[in-house]
């Protein structure tokens, strides 16, 4: 029984699963026993509003030997018990395709108070089909984690069924892998074209090669298939794909083949070396007349103890120039030792090319600062006006409340202090909130201000007095528009000059980093050279480590001649003569002749 499992993210929503899963074109049969499309729409909704990442589990299975619907249904509960999902909250879905029936299992990610288990699922649900085979006495399906699930099952006690799965992992053996995903599968089901029998064709074109590279381009060829190196050469070099004429993707050549890419590597090194050339043989009549008993030499005696040693004649080899964009041709190694150096080079240019001070900005104009910062406080100047005429109200009714006689004894004066209290405590916030936003606003204030905590609560110990005073010069400044405009001139200069000592401070720690950069592309542009000028050793050593893709030894190499050695190195790239400022001679009085008395014109 073969089991696989898929995460389906918030993002993708549900709509592809289930018309997937509901409407499948080409099962014979459907039966939908538990679930609908609402509830994985809610599921996702639920994943969504917990901010959860995945919002659905998807668990295919497919068992190798028939099995009724009762049987799938509790296969189904024994996955829910070892994931501990809930049993009740779950799509089931029974496909028949090729009079055999397979499940989909739905389950969602949020468990009404926990996400569902993750933790080694796939070894888990693998655990859980080799049970049901074992239970079932179906043939047992082997699995990339045999090992662990046997290591599992001793530890649960159930150490026969682990002595039968420990038989389907002999030691030494290749893991099984998959020649392709689902997800690679559907994609080419609807481009029309059949993944498995391609599969299959492809691995009898393997053979029938006889493990031959060249043989297997031609076959590929008369099939209307190509064999091309992959995109993702800089993470996996020598990786190869087949894909049709018109580019649909079929599969990697290792998945599909079953190859080790170790010895795929190595065929591929086979296939680049030259191929011998073909032997010069004279021609039938040359050869007749050099046999001839007219034309024929007397043979030569050797002496008795004369050894007869063959002559090992060493095929020619021919240098081919190569583009350092095709280096698929070249050796492995070397070929990465070039990309390791093109990396080097455009990090470098990369470093030169970008400037920390473009993250700050163009300086913006004094208007257009202010007249932002004032649209975005007039609500807060609104409601800082309504709390100043509140406030003067409550200080008249408080006077007039200590003039009036009778005003201790009726708690005129108690109410006037309470009311005149809380008028100043909401003015003060107010006050306070302004303030924090401009200095947020100029960016003198790393945080944004503290909300507003209207009303404010009343604390009888403060002088209200002296906080009227102090807050008084800041509020008459903050309802002037004059005075106002004048205190955004003193904040802007200080956001200014803060502003330069940053890019002042950017610009000195990233000098050490640009002038390394620099440094290290001037080494790395004298490697193409020709280096004549080394000697024979260094010479060796250096094509030594550009063969074995050693990118930093090549350079340790040149660095140490160029300090043992007085003599300039020759560099692919000439600097530019640095030129000397010529200095005028001193005047000589016997040779100076007299100046012209002639007037200047200017």
């Amino acid at each position: 029984m073969i089991v696989k499992e898929t995460r389906i993210k918030v993002s993708s929503g549900h709509k592809a699963l289930a018309a997937h899963v509901l409407w499948g074109e080409k099962n014979e049969a459907l039966l939908l026993l538990e679930g609908s499309e609402y509830w994985l729409k809610d599921w996702v909704k639920e994943a969504k509003r917990e901010g959860l990442t995945y919002g659905l589990r998807h668990i295919a299975f497919n068992p190798e030997q028939a099995m009724t619907d009762t049987e799938l249904s509790e296969f189904a509960d024994r996955l829910c018990g070892e994931l501990g999902a809930d049993k009740a909250s779950r799509a089931l879905i029974l496909h028949q395709k090729d009079d055999k029936r397979h499940g989909h299992l739905i389950l969602p990610e949020w468990q009404h108070d926990h996400v569902l288990s993750s933790r080694f699922s796939y070894m888990r649900l693998e655990k859980v089909a080799r049970l049901e085979e074992i239970r079932l006495g179906h043939p047992l399906t082997a699995g990339r984690h045999d090992a662990a699930i046997a290591t599992a099952l001793h530890k649960e006690g159930k150490h026969r069924e682990a002595q039968l799965v420990e038989a389907l992992a002999p030691d030494g053996a290749p893991l099984p892998r998959a020649a392709y995903t689902s997800q690679a599968r559907r994609i080419t089901e609807r481009q029309a074209v059949d993944l498995p029998a391609l599969k299959k064709e492809i691995a009898a074109l393997w053979q029938q090669s006889g493990e031959k590279l060249p043989t297997f381009r031609r076959l590929l060829q008369k099939q209307g298939l190509v064999m091309r190196e992959g995109d993702r050469s800089t993470t996996r070099p020598g990786a190869h794909i087949i894909e049709t004429a018109d580019g649909t993707l079929i599969g990697s050549f290792t998945r599909l083949t079953k190859i080790r890419m170790k010895d795929f590597r190595a065929l591929l090194m086979q296939e680049a070396l030259p191929a011998e050339e073909p032997r010069h043989v004279r021609p039938v009549a040359a050869r007749a007349r050099r046999l001839s008993p007219l034309s024929a030499r007397p043979p030569r005696v050797l002496p008795p103890d004369a050894m007869i040693i063959p002559a090992s004649i060493k095929p020619k080899h021919r240098p081919t120039v190569t583009s350092l964009t095709q280096t698929h041709t070249l050796n492995p190694s070397f070929a990465h030792y070039l990309t390791d150096w093109k990396k080097e080079v455009a990090r470098c240019e990369q470093i030169i090319r970008q400037n920390p001070l473009s993250l700050y900005g163009p300086v913006p104009t004094r208007d257009q600062v202010f007249q932002n910062i004032l649209r975005d406080i007039r609500p807060l100047r609104i409601k800082l006006k309504k709390a100043k005429e509140t406030l003067d109200l409550a200080h008249q009714e408080r006077e007039a409340a200590y003039a009036s006689l009778l005003g201790g004894l009726t708690g005129r004066r108690h109410k006037a202090d309470e009311a005149f209290e809380k008028a100043m405590l909401i003015l003060a916030e107010i006050l306070r909130y302004l303030i924090e936003t401009l200095l947020h606003l100029f960016g003198l204030r790393e945080k944004p201000p503290h909300p507003l905590t209207l009303p404010v609560p009343t604390a009888r110990e403060l002088d209200l007095k002296n906080l009227y005073d102090q807050k008084k010069k800041y509020i008459s400044v903050l309802l002037d528009k004059e005075r106002t405009l004048a205190l955004l001139r003193t904040l802007y200069q200080k956001s200014i000059s803060q502003r330069q000592e940053e890019q002042s401070k950017a610009e000195t720690a990233y000098k050490p980093t640009l002038d390394a950069a620099r440094n290290r592309l001037r080494s790395l542009r004298q490697l193409p050279g020709l280096h004549q000028d080394l000697d024979e050793s260094t010479r060796k050593a250096f094509f030594r480590a550009q063969h074995t893709g050693q990118l930093e030894q090549a350079l340790m190499i040149l660095q140490a001649d160029h300090l043992k050695t007085d003599l300039p190195q020759k560099e692919f790239f000439k600097r530019e003569k640095e030129t000397t400022p010529r200095h005028k001679p001193a005047p000589n009085p016997q040779t100076n002749h007299s100046p012209s008395v002639s007037p200047p014109l200017f």
